[in-house]
């Protein structure tokens, strides 16, 4: 538990980081000057260093992590300040920061893909076989892959269940291709299985498939708009009342934890899995020719880094929301200049962004309060 808790906090304070840095790095190749770069909010608990103008402090309150560009708020236009570079590249510095959350999704999926592969979704792979199921009785054997049933090829999950479906205790005809053979056989799916079994007694899965490096790079690009796609969709799902908000709809860092320890015992239950399959197909002089992603998942940790990658895509779209003290409400007070021309008083924007992270601490205080008393009471 406790390595568990280490790994969480340090790749937690990672993403955070690297956030903040993608903010420090914009600033800097813009030439303003970052007086600061905190990791934790305020008040401060000790300088760490100073490289250049910007002292790096530890501080706090574990909440995050913050940058301080020279004269961010006011109407101080001096050489090397945030308000005397152009509203276009005030802009990208606020955005540099979520963009660098994306581009961390992207170099995880990127990394899995390469190193683990990606679940090939127009192949069906047996993946276990139940004893005495109208499988086991047909021959069927972990690791075959189902090529065509009832006469139809099989492409997709869906092909399979609806010829079953179709099917009840009636002989469908099924091909397998096994070892680099095509295999013939008759299954008869029942119509009353077995508590806990389907209608064959198989389990079913995508095997995984290996990608070149640049052809790698594009499905981890595809993959990280697909899981921005899904996150806004279920935002706006959230908003418009379509999926209920209630306290479980919004966690912090405590409740994050929770959900990281998840995908922690799924990483471990995968190689007892693997470990015990591996046993299975030596005592049977098997070697299956398909690996399945249980058969991988434990070679990196895979649904720790898929889960870090699913946060990192959170962080980094929430902060572009139009919300007081985050980028996006930033953003939103500079528009009117970097459109129009004209800039809004700092008075306003100075009291708009204090009072909002007096409330986003209020809030984020409220959020970890009732992570820990859900976790403490069940």
């Amino acid at each position: 538990m406790i390595w568990i808790i280490l790994q969480f906090v340090l790749a937690f304070g990672i993403m955070v980081f690297l956030h903040e840095l993608g903010h420090f790095l914009m600033a800097k190749a813009s030439k303003v000057e970052v007086e600061e770069f905190g990791i934790g909010l305020p008040p401060r608990m000790v300088k760490l260093f100073k490289l250049g103008e910007t002292e790096f402090t530890l501080n706090w309150l574990p909440f995050g992590a913050f940058v301080k560009p020279k004269n961010e708020f006011g109407d101080d236009l001096s050489e090397g300040g945030f308000k005397a570079a152009k509203p276009w590249k005030q802009f990208l510095i606020y955005l540099a920061g979520p963009f660098m959350n994306l581009f961390t999704a992207f170099v995880i999926y990127a990394v899995i893909i390469l190193n683990v592969g990606s679940p090939d979704q127009t192949k069906v792979l047996i993946d276990k076989v139940e004893p005495g199921s109208p499988a086991q009785i047909a021959g069927i054997l972990p690791g075959d892959l189902i090529t065509e049933i009832g006469g139809e090829s099989v492409d997709a999950f869906s092909v399979v269940t609806e010829k079953v479906d179709q099917n009840l205790d009636q002989s469908l005809p099924v091909q397998i291709m096994r070892q680099g053979e095509f295999v013939e056989m008759e299954v008869t799916p029942l119509s009353n299985p077995p508590a806990g079994r389907g209608a064959m007694g198989i389990v079913i899965t995508y095997p995984m498939r290996d990608y070149p490096f640049f052809e790698g790079i594009s499905v981890a690009a595809q993959d990280t708009v697909l899981m921005i796609k899904q996150y806004l969709t279920g935002i706006g799902q959230l908003i418009t009342g379509k999926v209920e908000m209630g306290l479980n709809s919004i966690v912090g860092p405590v409740g994050m934890f929770s959900f990281y320890e998840e995908a922690a015992d799924l990483d471990h239950e995968a190689s007892v899995e693997q470990a015990a399959r591996e046993k299975e197909n030596a005592e049977a002089g098997m070697s299956l020719e398909q690996d399945t992603l249980a058969d991988r998942s434990s070679m990196t940790g895979l649904n720790r880094l898929a889960f870090f990658a699913v946060i990192s895509i959170a962080l980094g779209i929430t902060n572009l929301f139009p919300i007081p003290a985050l980028d996006g409400g930033r953003i939103l007070f500079l528009l009117p200049e970097l459109l129009f021309k004209k800039k809004i008083s700092p008075k306003v924007e100075y009291y708009y962004n204090a009072i909002g992270m007096v409330c986003l601490l209020a809030l984020m205080a409220f959020i970890m309060f009732k992570d820990i008393f859900m976790l403490t009471n069940g």
